[in-house]
């Protein structure tokens, strides 16, 4: 569960920053006059070094990329524990570890034992069929 709480985290902090970035550059871009390529990504990331001369980028490269690297890797975090196996998973440290579906107490611990804690010597009734008093089976 802990693991899957930061996965969700990391993507969602990563679409935010990016997305951020996106909007702040699609309203940055009316108000540039040259560039080279494409004009949103020249927004972001820029023509390089030597911009000193005019300034017409945000030079937001690195925390556009850290966002895109974030949401990224919240993706795998989060693909890893949804396709894990139920067995491989640990319980985390001050709850027990949950029974088996084998164990004859699945259910809950103290369904259909008798007080010395062995299965009582009759049938029990299932979901599917109870016979009333009456004879007649019922659902």
């Amino acid at each position: 569960m802990k693991k899957t709480v930061i996965g969700g985290v990391l993507t969602l902090a990563g679409a935010w920053l990016t997305g951020c970035i996106f909007v702040a550059a699609a309203l940055f871009v009316p108000n540039m006059s040259t560039w080279q390529g494409t004009r949103l990504w020249y927004a972001i990331y820029g023509s390089g070094t030597y911009e000193s001369v005019i300034k017409q980028s945000m030079a937001l490269g690195v925390p556009f990329t850290a966002g895109v690297l974030m949401f990224a890797l919240g993706l795998v975090v989060l693909g890893i524990e949804y396709f894990r196996p139920e067995e491989n998973r640990r319980a985390p440290a001050g709850e027990p570890a949950r029974p088996s579906s084998t164990s004859a107490s699945a259910a809950s611990p103290s369904a259909g034992l008798s007080e010395s804690g062995s299965p009582p010597e009759e049938e029990l009734p299932t979901m599917t069929k109870i016979t009333q008093d009456d004879g007649q089976e019922r659902i």
